[in-house]
């Protein structure tokens, strides 16, 4: 065990009775800085930092070559999956838009209609107010996830492609 408090005296008051302590006071006051050594803290180092950067392999000619046309097949192999993933999403979100327009415009008449009829065949000559399929905002909903659709399978695909050309131009990067 360590011998730093053994010579340190303590003030403490000895148990007695309840109306009468008495403690036993020390003339000189303990300090710290005397009782236990400490580092010296005026000695400051500065900090210092190491950065370390991996230098870029160096790539031989024909590594350079293929890594360049690897890069422009992968350009246009992404370009070419987005376009064709643009157009299908813009013409199946026109159908399917058209659709549901169409359908809802259709179930509105018909709606609109009986309502009608029903209303003549009661006597009553005003026009009766049905409540109607939302088609426009419904065609544009559909439209849109279409679209969405369409070009979310065309983003797997040019990830797909982008591999495949990584894969046979420029090999397992380790």
């Amino acid at each position: 065990m360590s011998d730093i408090f053994s010579n340190m005296p303590i003030p403490y008051s000895t148990p007695t009775q309840a109306k009468e302590t008495t403690a036993t006071q020390t003339t000189q006051p303990v300090v710290v800085k005397d009782a236990i050594p400490s580092s010296n803290v005026k000695e400051q180092q500065t900090d210092s930092v190491q950065i370390s950067s991996k230098k870029a392999e160096k790539k031989g000619p024909i590594k350079s070559i293929k890594g360049f046309i690897a890069n422009i097949k992968k350009f246009f192999a992404t370009t070419t999956e987005y376009a064709k993933g643009t157009v299908k999403g813009l013409t199946s979100g026109v159908v399917a838009g058209s659709v549901v327009y169409t359908a809802g415009s259709v179930i509105n008449f018909a709606k609109q209609k009986a309502a009608n009829s029903a209303a003549k065949k009661a006597g009553d000559e005003t026009v009766k107010v049905v409540r109607k399929i939302p088609n426009k905002a419904l065609a544009v909903i559909v439209a849109g996830i279409a679209l969405a659709a369409n070009i979310w399978t065309a983003s797997l695909n040019a990830t797909e492609k982008s591999s495949n050309i990584d894969h046979r131009w420029t090999g397992h990067k380790q």
